[in-house]
């Protein structure tokens, strides 16, 4: 009779894991409702309601292990301040129904569900995510990433506050990295993502060479990486969404590429297209490399050993 491993089990269920990943959100998801009020609250519920309910529907065990939870969470900090509370129910949904179940359920997406959903419906719905100035308590101003004639750079204070505009999840950077840091504490996820991918998008800050846009509408986005790394999604995609190991490579190696792809990917779309961040959608991009990143890195090294973390899965599992 034979028996197939592994053998060694560290403890940890994706339940637990689900728990501190939430946790570890909390900071952001109060933030956000602290700054922006009762409106955010119910975009946040509306997603965390959307994403749990479409669980239930497909996959009723899944449905009690929070997994859900954290995708919805994740999807809620993507959105506008300005989102009203069904674009959150539906893209919950979106996130689990398409992001998750329609590549086979849990630990088989290819994708990370949150940024799928979010990048499928600003395609589908893009008037509630796009707009050339934001007015939210009164105060009438542009993404501090965008290009159009007329955006106003950001101050330093004003950038460490939280107080541009931005999605949900921009509403006080040090709540986001409070909680990456908690998860990196509790090895729930692969150091090596976040700092990869925030150092990656530093450097890239420094030496990119501007677009005609930028260098005519916005040239404080040039040769500023504290600008790229909290004005953004750059501190939410780092801590929250490309750690999702299911959607990572497998090898630290391979972690490390993918982090710099993500980078580059997110990067070339705030020099060089209209859009202002591009963050969400350099994950998907990224998402879709891994393939030939664990094919590349796993031949050339074999030896390489997966994380320490003990993580099951994120946005599906965990981070």
């Amino acid at each position: 009779m034979t028996t197939a491993g592994p053998f060694i089990h560290s403890g940890q269920t994706n339940r637990k894991i689900m728990v501190m990943v939430l946790v570890s959100l909390s900071p952001s998801l109060v933030a956000a409702l602290v700054r922006y009020g009762a409106g955010a609250g119910l975009v946040i519920l509306s997603a965390l309601a959307g994403a749990w309910l479409a669980e239930l529907l497909l996959d009723r065990e899944q449905a009690f292990d929070c997994t859900a939870l954290v995708t919805g969470a994740i999807f809620a900090l993507l959105l506008p301040p300005t989102a009203p509370w069904w674009l959150g129910l539906l893209g919950g949904a979106v996130a689990i129904g398409l992001g998750k179940h329609a590549f086979g359920g849990l630990g088989r997406n290819l994708f990370n569900p949150a940024a799928l959903s979010r990048v499928l419906l600003m395609g589908v719905l893009p008037v509630y995510f796009f707009s050339t100035t934001w007015t939210i308590g009164g105060l009438t101003r542009a993404s501090p990433l965008a290009k159009e004639s007329g955006a106003i750079g950001p101050t330093i204070t004003e950038l460490l506050a939280g107080n541009t505009p931005g999605a949900l999840g921009q509403a006080a950077p040090h709540a986001v990295l409070v909680g990456g840091l908690l998860l990196v504490l509790l090895r729930a996820i692969d150091w090596r993502i976040p700092l990869t991918y925030l150092a990656a998008v530093a450097f890239l800050a420094l030496v990119l060479p501007a677009s005609a846009r930028i260098e005519g509408h916005a040239p404080w986005l040039l040769g500023n990486p504290l600008l790229h790394l909290v004005g953004g999604g750059s501190l939410v995609v780092a801590f929250f969404m490309l750690t999702d190991p299911v959607t990572a490579p497998f090898s630290p190696s391979g972690r490390i590429v993918f982090a710099i792809v993500a980078a580059l990917y997110t990067m070339l779309v705030r020099f060089y297209t209209p859009y202002p961040d591009g963050a969400a959608l350099a994950v998907l991009l990224a998402n879709a490399t891994v393939p030939l990143i664990d094919r590349a890195t796993l031949a050339r090294a074999s030896g390489d050993a997966p994380l320490g973390a003990t993580v099951l899965s994120t946005d599906s599992a965990a981070p």
